[in-house]
């Protein structure tokens, strides 16, 4: 999002719509590029890295061989067929150009994927953080400064710099983090490794890679029904709403780790609930407050940062907020199935998701451009939801079912107090102060409702000493 931020001004409308266009192009394609191998590496990983380092070489190798020959295929792919592309779907044939650059950042950006993947199978996630700091720092610093002085491209080679600034770091801190386990990357059995990991990791794969093929042409035709400029709307709109699933993203990996490793002995299933149960409550609790800070304070942040030529993009922060949270909800799940290997649950989950999503897209798009996206992407996370409830709500505690339903109702509430908050456009310092409040109250009565005695003083006991902590310095 900081890079966003003087992007949007120094671009405007139109190039920031073109530049969201790459970047989704690169993103959706690396997420068909994994193929399912990082899961399955991950996962795997986790159990063997400590105790058996001549199969933990043979996964590894065999996932990079895969995931490298997959990334480098999309980008010679892309780049053969960028003047069609441009000179067919965008109907412009100076795009070839941009195309170019989505090709090299994609190969970039995917090896940079596969080497951080690597880390995160050896649990080295400080590594992990410091590779994702590392190409986060050089396209906060790159892209603006490139776009100061040669515009869009400018901005598009930041990123692929950046791209390549991740990809160096990763890699080095993996080739000196392997030796510290004595493991050598082998593709030794490489068609037995190869099938044990698309036996697990595909039908994970197949639903996200299913939305990423489609999102492109979808992008595409917003961009030509409601116009370039749209795109850059919704790019601010995405970026605004990763603040709703940010954190609950970033220890998605740890909790990968840790699940995984709690659910394979039967005698940790207790620690495993346990741990599942708080783990949903904690990311449940922090996405809600923060969509509903985001979503009441939508249109002076836009103001502040972006200025008042994208105040079109406030309904499609405010949407993507409450999408973003539904996808916290899904993905915790999806979560809690993948460590126990029911990685079918998922993709069919996956699958009704985007049947849902692509059916309203067709009449939603052409009638209300950007939010008929934003709404049939909701309403596919709700089909979603359902579809893997039904499938756990049997493995579920019963006071894990309790919380469920409490904390189903009162995100449902809290959306209808938030909608009526916003329609009343009340003044900006009216509206910081209630943005507050609300969050405040929400917080605090999710808190009363669904944890426990001993958790609730727990976190009384952390929160004062952290102010503590901060008074004495």
């Amino acid at each position: 999002m900081l890079v966003l931020i003087p992007l949007a001004r120094m671009l405007g409308a139109e190039q920031l719509g073109i530049y969201s266009l790459v970047f989704w192009m690169v993103q959706c394609s690396t997420s068909v590029g994994m193929l399912g191998v990082d899961v399955a590496m991950h996962r795997n990983g986790a159990k063997l890295y400590q105790t058996d380092p001549i199969a933990t070489g043979r996964l590894l190798g065999t996932g990079t061989l895969l995931m490298g020959t997959s990334f480098t295929t999309l980008a010679l792919s892309l780049w053969i067929w960028r003047l069609p592309l441009a000179e067919h779907w965008i109907v412009n044939v100076s795009a070839a150009r941009w195309f170019g650059f989505a090709a090299v950042m994609l190969l970039l950006e995917g090896i940079g994927l596969i080497g951080m993947t690597l880390l995160l199978s050896l649990h080295r996630f400080r590594e992990h953080s410091l590779a994702t700091a590392a190409g986060a720092f050089g396209r906060l610093l790159l892209s603006p400064l490139l776009a100061l002085n040669y515009g869009l491209a400018g901005a598009l080679l930041g990123l692929t710099l950046a791209s390549f600034l991740q990809c160096i770091t990763a890699w080095i801190i993996f080739s000196r983090t392997k030796k510290q386990y004595g493991i050598h990357l082998s593709c030794k059995g490489f068609w037995k490794e190869s099938r044990e990991i698309f036996q697990f990791g595909m039908p994970f794969w197949a639903g996200n890679a299913l939305i990423a093929l489609l999102t492109i042409p979808i992008m595409g035709e917003i961009g030509r029904v409601a116009g370039v400029a749209t795109l850059g709307q919704m790019r601010i709109a995405q970026s605004l709403s990763q603040i709703v699933n940010f954190l609950p993203g970033a220890i998605a990996p740890v909790a990968i780790s840790v699940l995984s490793e709690t659910y394979t002995t039967e005698s940790d299933d207790r620690e495993f609930r346990r741990l599942r149960s708080l783990h949903l409550r904690g990311n449940w609790l922090l996405a809600l407050t923060l969509v509903v800070f985001l979503s009441i304070t939508s249109r002076p942040l836009i103001q502040l940062l972006f200025g008042d030529a994208y105040q079109a993009a406030v309904p499609l922060v405010i949407g993507m907020g409450w999408v973003s949270l539904m996808v916290v909800i899904v993905e915790n799940l999806n979560l809690y199935s993948l460590t126990a290997g029911n990685t079918g649950l998922i993709a069919i989950g996956s699958i009704l998701q985007k049947v849902a999503f692509i059916g309203l897209t067709f009449w939603l798009i052409p009638l209300a451009g950007g939010i008929g996206f934003v709404i049939s992407l909701f309403i596919g996370y709700v089909v979603q939801l359902l579809a893997i409830v039904t499938g756990l709500w049997r493995n579920l505690e019963k006071t894990l079912k309790e919380n469920f339903w409490v904390l189903s109702l009162w995100s449902a509430l809290m959306f209808g107090i938030v909608y009526g908050t916003i329609s009343l456009n009340l003044p900006t310092i009216l509206t910081l102060f209630i943005s507050i409040l609300f969050s405040s109250i929400n917080a605090v009565v999710v808190i009363l409702l669904v944890f426990t005695k001993n958790e609730k003083l727990s976190l009384q006991k952390n929160v004062v000493a952290l102010i503590n902590k901060r008074l004495n310095r």
